[in-house]
């Protein structure tokens, strides 16, 4: 069972009655009616509120990942039902969905990944839905630890505008394509959607897209495409430690180089006098940065000052214009080097909210396991 689920479903604020009748290949027809839970029903459950998940033996309250508790979405999802229409611009029915609820899990033999894989999926979820994204809570109570998310539209959205199959199926709808049509769109747009959550989590975790009895594959078959699948996560994780220590070098490496000419600069521009002397200290100790061409720039400082000994009055003249150009020419590279921080600021931020999400979700798993899995490194502080 190392293959990913990940499924989704939509809710209404009441629960309904859906009927389906198949024909079999003999003529006969069978109809079979299934009761759907109301969006309050399924949130009660993810907060295994008492009585409300009778198929779970020993109900635990679940770890909130991300966002608020289950139950706070309810509002939520209400204020958009209230504000919404339908297609016609009549107001939402009570049945008309309001919420995007979703489960991935992993397999029992694979909970010690569970953490980094909790956290992979959020990021996804986010990247997904942004702020529409409400609630993800982590459960451990049943044959699979996994994750619910929950999802609700901005107001001014229609529902459509966070479940991409009936949107899918809307547009062949207007479109003028048969229900036959219409559904197959349904299908594909959510298979689009396994598939991109495939790429961008399971693969990394050795999950398969499909599981064998899905495509029907031998023994040998499923095997060597799990090994291929636990290939490509090693070496995702392997590059990925090569790329962290070679951005660490690069950075170090930077610095030093950058102490190295700072103190070179500081040295030169004491001998050039006291003017120009506090102009390029002024400017030196805000460039953390500099590039090889400013290190010969300050080998002809030292040049320049020598000559100037020798001219003192000359030199007086002369070093106004050239403190001028030099400070012109030091601020543009200081721009540019702010730039290159700006960026490397928001590459930062990025991986100190996954630290944060990161850090919670091994807060919740030691608290709920008592220890931290043994193949997942803690951030250093």
């Amino acid at each position: 069972m190392s293959y990913q689920f990940i499924h989704f479903d939509a809710y209404a604020r009441e629960g309904s009655k859906q009927t389906k009748t198949v024909t079999k290949k003999n003529g006969d027809k069978i109809t079979t009616t299934k009761q759907v839970k109301s969006l309050r029903q399924i949130l009660e459950e993810q907060a295994r509120i008492e009585d409300a998940c009778p198929h779970i033996q020993e109900p635990r309250k679940p770890g909130i990942l991300y966002g608020v508790p289950p139950m706070e979405v309810l509002p939520m999802a209400e204020e958009w039902a209230e504000s919404a229409t339908d297609s016609i611009g009549r107001k939402l029915r009570k049945d008309g969905m309001v919420a995007l609820v979703g489960v991935a899990s992993l397999p029992r033999e694979m909970e010690d990944n569970f953490p980094e894989f909790a956290e992979d999926t959020l990021q996804w979820l986010k990247n997904k839905y942004g702020d529409r994204l409400k609630s993800v809570v982590v459960h451990n109570d049943e044959s699979h630890p996994h994750l619910h998310f929950t999802v609700v539209p901005r107001i001014g959205e229609r529902f459509d505008d966070i479940h991409e199959g009936i949107k899918a199926k809307n547009v062949a709808k207007k479109e003028g394509k048969n229900t036959g049509a219409q559904n197959l769109a349904y299908i594909e747009s959510m298979r689009h959607i396994q598939d991109d959550y495939s790429n961008q989590v399971a693969l990394k975790h050795g999950l398969t897209r499909l599981g064998p009895g899905r495509r029907r594959l031998t023994r040998g078959e499923w095997q060597a495409e799990k090994a291929q699948a636990r290939f490509f996560a090693d070496a995702k994780a392997v590059a990925k430690q090569y790329m962290k220590k070679g951005y660490k070098a690069g950075i170090a490496k930077a610095e030093n180089k950058a102490n190295e000419i700072i103190e070179l600069a500081e040295r030169n521009a004491q001998s050039l006098g006291s003017k120009i002397g506090s102009v390029m200290t002024g400017v030196l100790s805000a460039w953390h940065k500099p590039s090889i061409e400013v290190t010969e720039e300050l080998e002809q400082i030292k040049k320049s000052a020598e000559k100037e000994k020798k001219k003192a009055e000359e030199y007086k003249k002369q070093a106004k214009e050239w403190a001028d150009k030099r400070v012109a020419n030091v601020s543009n590279q200081i721009t540019e080097q702010k730039a290159k921080a700006e960026e490397l600021n928001k590459e930062l931020d990025k991986e100190r909210e996954k630290v944060q999400d990161l850090a919670d979700t091994l807060k919740w798993y030691e608290k709920k396991f008592g220890k931290t899995p043994d193949n997942l490194q803690k951030h250093k502080k």
